[in-house]
Protein backbone atom coordinates (compact mmCIF):
# COMPACT_ATOMS: atom_id res chain seq x y z
CA UNK A 1 0.00 0.00 0.00
CA UNK A 2 1.58 2.97 -0.61
CA UNK A 3 1.21 6.27 1.48
CA UNK A 4 -1.63 7.95 -0.51
CA UNK A 5 -3.35 5.02 -0.07
CA UNK A 6 -2.26 4.47 3.65
CA UNK A 7 -3.50 8.06 4.36
CA UNK A 8 -6.78 7.84 2.15
CA UNK A 9 -7.64 4.41 4.41
CA UNK A 10 -7.09 6.18 7.43
CA UNK A 11 -9.28 8.90 6.89
CA UNK A 12 -11.95 7.27 5.59
CA UNK A 13 -11.56 5.41 9.10
CA UNK A 14 -11.75 8.06 11.59
CA UNK A 15 -14.66 9.63 9.36
CA UNK A 16 -16.66 6.90 10.50
CA UNK A 17 -16.26 4.93 7.07
CA UNK A 18 -16.59 1.26 5.90
CA UNK A 19 -13.55 -0.05 3.52
CA UNK A 20 -13.00 -3.08 1.86
CA UNK A 21 -9.43 -4.68 1.49
CA UNK A 22 -7.33 -7.45 0.97
CA UNK A 23 -5.88 -9.38 3.99
CA UNK A 24 -3.70 -12.80 3.79
CA UNK A 25 -6.92 -14.94 3.61
CA UNK A 26 -9.98 -13.64 2.37
CA UNK A 27 -11.44 -10.24 0.64
CA UNK A 28 -12.33 -8.16 4.02
CA UNK A 29 -14.32 -5.06 5.35
CA UNK A 30 -12.54 -2.64 8.08
CA UNK A 31 -14.10 -0.55 10.05
CA UNK A 32 -12.79 2.13 12.77
CA UNK A 33 -13.71 -0.32 15.86
CA UNK A 34 -13.62 3.49 17.95
CA UNK A 35 -16.55 4.76 16.32
CA UNK A 36 -20.23 3.73 16.74
CA UNK A 37 -21.08 4.78 13.26
CA UNK A 38 -18.60 2.98 11.38
CA UNK A 39 -19.63 -0.19 13.74
CA UNK A 40 -22.90 0.05 12.50
CA UNK A 41 -22.15 0.42 8.41
CA UNK A 42 -20.42 -2.76 9.17
CA UNK A 43 -23.51 -4.41 10.77
CA UNK A 44 -25.63 -2.91 7.89
CA UNK A 45 -23.05 -4.39 5.27
CA UNK A 46 -22.63 -7.94 6.68
CA UNK A 47 -26.77 -8.23 7.69
CA UNK A 48 -26.37 -9.47 11.03
CA UNK A 49 -24.96 -7.89 14.22
CA UNK A 50 -22.30 -9.62 16.08
CA UNK A 51 -19.80 -11.18 16.71
CA UNK A 52 -17.22 -9.32 14.59
CA UNK A 53 -13.49 -9.79 14.17
CA UNK A 54 -10.77 -7.62 15.05
CA UNK A 55 -7.58 -7.04 13.50
CA UNK A 56 -4.35 -5.68 15.27
CA UNK A 57 -1.32 -4.02 13.87
CA UNK A 58 0.89 -6.61 16.41
CA UNK A 59 0.95 -9.17 19.23
CA UNK A 60 1.21 -6.44 21.94
CA UNK A 61 -1.53 -4.91 20.83
CA UNK A 62 -4.22 -8.22 20.58
CA UNK A 63 -2.93 -9.18 23.82
CA UNK A 64 -3.34 -6.19 25.30
CA UNK A 65 -7.29 -7.04 25.04
CA UNK A 66 -6.99 -10.36 26.87
CA UNK A 67 -8.59 -10.28 30.97
CA UNK A 68 -5.65 -12.42 31.93
CA UNK A 69 -2.74 -13.51 29.14
CA UNK A 70 -2.13 -17.32 30.36
CA UNK A 71 1.03 -19.04 29.22
CA UNK A 72 -0.99 -21.26 26.73
CA UNK A 73 -2.30 -17.89 25.25
CA UNK A 74 1.00 -16.44 25.10
CA UNK A 75 2.40 -19.48 23.72
CA UNK A 76 0.02 -19.51 20.83
CA UNK A 77 -0.02 -15.85 19.92
CA UNK A 78 3.88 -15.94 19.62
CA UNK A 79 3.34 -19.34 17.69
CA UNK A 80 0.60 -18.06 15.45
CA UNK A 81 0.95 -14.10 15.08
CA UNK A 82 1.67 -12.92 12.15
CA UNK A 83 -0.50 -15.25 10.22
CA UNK A 84 -3.61 -17.08 9.43
CA UNK A 85 -4.49 -17.79 12.53
CA UNK A 86 -7.42 -16.32 14.76
CA UNK A 87 -7.47 -16.61 18.61
CA UNK A 88 -10.78 -15.96 20.69
CA UNK A 89 -10.44 -15.37 24.39
CA UNK A 90 -11.89 -13.70 27.21
CA UNK A 91 -11.35 -10.08 27.04
CA UNK A 92 -11.95 -6.87 28.98
CA UNK A 93 -15.24 -4.55 27.73
CA UNK A 94 -13.00 -1.84 26.28
CA UNK A 95 -14.98 -1.52 22.63
CA UNK A 96 -18.43 -2.31 20.90
CA UNK A 97 -20.66 -4.87 21.86
CA UNK A 98 -20.66 -6.30 18.19
CA UNK A 99 -16.87 -7.09 19.26
CA UNK A 100 -17.85 -9.62 22.07
CA UNK A 101 -19.74 -12.91 22.39
CA UNK A 102 -20.16 -13.90 26.23
CA UNK A 103 -17.40 -12.00 27.20
CA UNK A 104 -15.21 -13.47 24.54
CA UNK A 105 -13.44 -11.11 21.54
CA UNK A 106 -11.84 -12.83 18.09
CA UNK A 107 -8.45 -11.10 17.29
CA UNK A 108 -5.75 -11.79 14.55
CA UNK A 109 -2.75 -10.07 13.96
CA UNK A 110 -3.02 -10.65 9.62
CA UNK A 111 -0.05 -12.10 8.19
CA UNK A 112 -0.31 -9.50 5.35
CA UNK A 113 1.75 -6.53 5.47
CA UNK A 114 -1.15 -4.31 4.24
CA UNK A 115 -3.00 -4.90 6.48
CA UNK A 116 -1.29 -4.48 9.54
CA UNK A 117 -0.43 -1.40 8.61
CA UNK A 118 -3.91 -0.65 8.16
CA UNK A 119 -4.94 -1.45 11.42
CA UNK A 120 -2.02 0.62 12.81
CA UNK A 121 -3.62 3.60 10.93
CA UNK A 122 -6.91 3.01 12.41
CA UNK A 123 -5.39 3.40 16.07
CA UNK A 124 -4.24 -0.04 16.42
CA UNK A 125 -7.05 -1.95 15.92
CA UNK A 126 -9.68 -2.70 13.46
CA UNK A 127 -13.22 -4.41 13.58
CA UNK A 128 -13.22 -6.49 10.56
CA UNK A 129 -14.94 -9.04 8.83
CA UNK A 130 -15.09 -11.29 5.58
CA UNK A 131 -16.56 -9.38 1.83
CA UNK A 132 -19.66 -10.68 1.53
CA UNK A 133 -23.04 -10.10 2.71
CA UNK A 134 -25.15 -12.68 4.75
CA UNK A 135 -25.19 -16.39 3.47
CA UNK A 136 -23.51 -15.56 0.66
CA UNK A 137 -19.69 -16.54 -0.56
CA UNK A 138 -17.09 -14.12 -0.19
CA UNK A 139 -16.55 -11.65 -3.11
CA UNK A 140 -13.23 -10.50 -4.95
CA UNK A 141 -12.32 -6.77 -4.69
CA UNK A 142 -12.87 -6.18 -8.54
CA UNK A 143 -14.65 -2.90 -10.20
CA UNK A 144 -18.15 -4.92 -10.61
CA UNK A 145 -18.42 -5.71 -6.66
CA UNK A 146 -16.78 -1.87 -6.24
CA UNK A 147 -19.80 -0.27 -8.15
CA UNK A 148 -22.61 -2.65 -6.75
CA UNK A 149 -21.85 -2.33 -3.31
CA UNK A 150 -20.47 1.77 -3.39
CA UNK A 151 -23.45 2.92 -1.32
CA UNK A 152 -21.84 0.98 1.63
CA UNK A 153 -17.96 1.72 1.02
CA UNK A 154 -16.07 4.81 1.55
CA UNK A 155 -12.62 3.79 0.12
CA UNK A 156 -11.31 0.15 -1.66
CA UNK A 157 -7.76 -0.51 -1.38
CA UNK A 158 -6.15 -1.90 -4.91
CA UNK A 159 -5.36 -5.32 -4.45
CA UNK A 160 -1.47 -5.78 -4.75
CA UNK A 161 -2.09 -9.75 -3.89
CA UNK A 162 -4.87 -12.34 -3.86
CA UNK A 163 -5.37 -13.77 -0.35
CA UNK A 164 -5.32 -17.35 0.07
CA UNK A 165 -9.18 -17.58 -0.28
CA UNK A 166 -8.97 -19.93 2.89
CA UNK A 167 -10.62 -18.25 6.07
CA UNK A 168 -7.71 -18.33 9.40
CA UNK A 169 -7.88 -21.18 11.40
CA UNK A 170 -9.98 -20.41 14.84
CA UNK A 171 -8.59 -21.02 18.54
CA UNK A 172 -10.70 -20.60 21.47
CA UNK A 173 -7.93 -20.42 24.34
CA UNK A 174 -9.93 -20.93 28.03
CA UNK A 175 -7.32 -21.09 30.42
CA UNK A 176 -4.69 -23.58 29.53
CA UNK A 177 -7.36 -25.18 27.19
CA UNK A 178 -7.43 -24.97 23.54
CA UNK A 179 -10.17 -25.55 21.28
CA UNK A 180 -10.35 -25.77 17.51
CA UNK A 181 -13.20 -23.85 16.39
CA UNK A 182 -12.42 -24.05 12.41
Amino acid sequence: MNKFQTLKAAKALRQGGLLAHQTSTLAGIAADVRCRKAVQKAQSFKQRQAPFLLLADSTRTALKQAVYISPTLRKLAKKSWPGAVTLVFRAKKQHDAACYQKGYIAVRVDADKQTRQLAKAGGGLLLSSSFNRQGQPTLLLHRKQRHRLKRHLSCVLNQQHQGSNQASKIFKVTGHRVQQLR
